[in-house]
């Protein structure tokens, strides 16, 4: 239970999607940064759990470092930079680097705190009442559901696997044994994505996606989505007279 929990779902993706936007958006370090602020007190609000919402951000930090690590030695500016032997370390890419960090964390949270505040499927339809392609909404309703089912179907032929006394190793039967691996889950999900689309003819549906929530708008949302909007809209003027 939080502030942002008790938000009409509509208002809350609209607005935070439009601050997503713009964030991404930015090109100047210290906006960036306020834009960082900005999401992180969102997460204050909605209560989100340090640990879990550390979790989370440090997993999505691994795969972010991948493009942020090499850019203070790849940008080359008018900025002074430092030469270590082969090595150039460039002020620009040093900036570019924070930039690309502060910007990349600011879409995180703002996509952990969208989550957290709401069931998928509370969020799902508030993106449809918002004109977002009922198939999108409906291919990530069933790509959240069944990641979860392929995730342990995978666990399983793990199991089989080494109850039958494999072990990783770097030969060519580990490259072979894991190449059927992948087939037999790919064989698999298509199997099961065919009975799932069977099931849901049998059970009527026609594409319509159905939700049993009802949403109803009051003034503390509206003044929410404006305060969020009002946000971006500076950074943006910001940025833009930087």
């Amino acid at each position: 239970s939080s502030l942002l929990s008790r938000l009409d779902p509509r208002w809350k993706l609209a607005a935070l999607l439009i601050f997503a936007a713009v964030a991404a958006s930015l090109h100047t370090l210290p906006v960036a940064a306020a834009g960082l602020a900005i999401a992180l007190l969102l997460a204050l609000l909605a209560r989100l759990p340090p640990r879990w919402f550390l979790q989370r951000l440090g997993a999505a930090a691994l795969f972010f470092a991948l493009f942020a690590l090499p850019l203070p030695w790849l940008l080359n500016g008018e900025e002074p930079a430092w030469t270590w032997g082969p090595l150039r370390l460039s002020q620009h890419g040093l900036q570019g680097a924070f930039l690309l960090a502060a910007k990349a964390v600011t879409l995180v949270t703002l996509f952990v705190t969208m989550l957290a505040t709401a069931p998928l499927q509370t969020t799902l339809k508030a993106a449809r009442a918002l004109c977002i392609p009922g198939l999108f909404v409906q291919l990530s309703l069933l790509t959240y559901r069944y990641a979860f089912v392929l995730a342990d179907e995978l666990r399983r032929l793990r199991i089989a696997l080494r109850v039958r006394g494999y072990r990783n190793r770097v030969c060519r039967h580990s490259y072979r044994t894991a190449g059927h691996v992948v087939g037999t889950l790919l064989l698999r999900s298509y199997e099961r994505a065919e009975r799932v689309g069977q099931a849901m003819r049998c059970r009527g549906f026609y594409g319509q996606f159905r939700s049993l929530n009802n949403f109803s708008t009051h003034f503390v949302d509206l003044m929410a989505f404006l305060l969020i909007v009002a946000s971006a809209a500076a950074l943006a003027l910001w940025d833009w007279k930087f």
